[in-house]
């Protein structure tokens, strides 16, 4: 089993938006975590909790629309891009600027 954490910043005038977002976000996917930082608002991170290996690359390969991270289609089920459209505009850089680290746990 693994950690997903996606880390971005939200430019602050979409910080109402995103907040309303981020509610239905974390309604429709209950292993989601939503941290923002105390130290810098705006800087968001979502730990998602009980994703595969072919989950965790396909939404890396949805989120960030790298090809290189692709995997099989529909192994996670948030793979609708249109979940994911409004943050491109709402993540400072867009998403380039959108991190996601896969961590499992040491042995």
């Amino acid at each position: 089993m693994c950690i997903v954490f996606v880390e971005y910043r939200i430019d602050a005038s979409y910080r109402l938006p995103y907040l309303e977002w981020s509610e239905r976000l974390r309604d429709d996917f209950p292993q989601v975590e939503l941290y923002e930082g105390t130290d810098q608002p705006g800087l968001f991170v979502e730990l998602w909790s009980g994703l595969g290996d072919d989950q965790y690359r396909f939404m890396r390969a949805v989120r960030t629309r790298k090809d290189e991270y692709a995997a099989e289609p529909g192994v996670w089920d948030g793979t609708d891009p249109e979940r994911w459209a409004p943050l491109e505009q709402w993540v400072t850089g867009g998403c380039t600027k959108i991190h996601i680290w896969q961590f499992q746990k040491v042995k």
